[in-house]
Formats: C-alpha cells, sequence, structure tokens
C-alpha cells in the first residue's frame, strides 16, 4: 500500500485555496469594485438595502484557511527543495495581508463614511479610482504568490526524484 505523500498533498490543498482566493478577488474587483469606484456615492446602492452584496462571510474564513495551510505545508515541505518557493509565496501573501489591512480597507471605510446618496462627488471618485488600483495591485500580488506555489508544487521533492531514477 502506497503511503499518504504529505508535501505534495498538503501544498495541492494550498494551491486550491489560494487560488479560490485568487479567483473570488478578481471577481470582487471586475464585480462589485468597478462598480463601487464608477460613481461614488451613488454607485454605493450595490452595498445598501436588505439585499446588498456582502461577501465578509468569505473574507473572514478564507484567509484565515489558507494562512493555516501555509503553515502546514510550509511545515510538510521544510526538508524539501519547495521551502524557498514557499517562504517567498508566504511573503508575498503576508505583504498583501499588511497592505489590505493597512492600506485598502482604511481608503474603503473612509469612502463608505460618507454614505450613499443619489449624486457623484468628484473627490469620493478620485478616492476610490486610488483604491481600485490599490486592489488591482493586491491582486497582482495574490496572483503571484499563487504562481509561486504552483512552481513549488512542480519541484520535485528529494524522495520523488529519487523514484523516478
Amino acid at each position: 500500500m502506497k503511503r499518504v505523500n504529505a508535501p505534495n498533498l498538503t501544498l495541492a490543498a494550498l494551491v486550491a485555496t489560494c487560488f479560490i482566493q485568487i479567483g473570488a478577488q478578481l471577481f470582487a474587483l471586475v464585480v462589485v469594485a468597478g462598480t463601487v469606484a464608477a460613481a461614488p456615492p451613488r454607485s454605493f446602492a450595490i452595498l445598501t438595502g436588505d439585499y446588498a452584496y456582502n461577501s465578509s462571510g468569505f473574507w473572514n474564513t478564507v484567509p484565515m484557511i489558507t494562512s493555516v495551510l501555509f503553515l502546514v505545508a510550509l511545515i510538510a515541505n521544510w526538508k524539501t527543495r519547495r521551502r524557498k518557493l514557499l517562504l517567498f509565496a508566504l511573503s508575498l501573501f503576508v505583504i498583501g495581508s499588511l497592505i489590505a489591512g493597512l492600506l485598502v480597507e482604511p481608503i474603503f471605510s473612509e469612502m463608505l463614511a460618507s454614505g450613499y446618496s443619489d449624486r457623484v462627488d468628484p473627490a469620493l471618485q478620485s478616492q476610490a479610482a486610488k483604491w481600485y488600483a490599490f486592489d488591482w495591485m493586491l491582486w497582482a500580488v495574490a496572483a503571484s504568490s499563487g504562481l509561486a506555489l504552483l512552481l513549488a508544487l512542480i519541484t520535485p521533492t528529494r524522495e520523488q526524484e529519487a523514484t523516478v531514477r
């Protein structure tokens, strides 16, 4: 009976959750952030009312799962050649999280503090454009982290190299 390959299994799970997060972030950017940034505060209508868009359940859960899987995959792959790529991807993930929490989210909260109004404010529209650009930058950081993880996944462990020879 073949034993479970923990380095591959943990890394594959991490890649899956990371790309689920990257895909959700792309959806949020293209559909939601694009709408919110279009004509604030009028475009804030997407975030108000009884059926307002709210993805906080996803964003409060999936990044935590991804973080735990980063640690598990790093531990399982610590003695492999994948370690450097995993550390690089984790660094990008942490940097992206810090930029999101310290820069992007505060800008978003400040914009939303003005509330919905059936008009367009040019100053708020400028602030929304900056927020939108930062959000795209965050997506690029997350996508880079995901690509580093894919590279790690296709990098064979020493054990795998030995079985091929």
